[in-house]
């Protein structure tokens, strides 16, 4: 169900799409390479973590398809 490579603007859109009221903060970094800010994102947590993430994924799939098909017209 994953996309390669997803961004956070990306994320956020699909968070929007769910209704989850998404807050970005772009400057957080994982510790193991501090000098990538890649950013996270907070959602309303509504359900269990592993159903919203299913959730996400598939608006970040339907994005994704979405987006190639319009590059394709």
């Amino acid at each position: 169900m994953a996309v390669s490579s997803p961004k956070i603007t990306e994320i956020q859109a699909a968070a929007e799409r769910l209704g989850l009221k998404p807050q970005a903060v772009f400057d957080k970094n994982f510790p193991k390479t501090p000098w990538a800010k890649t950013g996270m994102l907070l959602v309303e947590k509504q359900t269990p973590k592993e159903q919203v993430i299913n959730k996400l994924a598939k608006q970040l799939q339907k994005i994704r398809s979405d987006s190639q098909q319009q590059v394709q017209k």
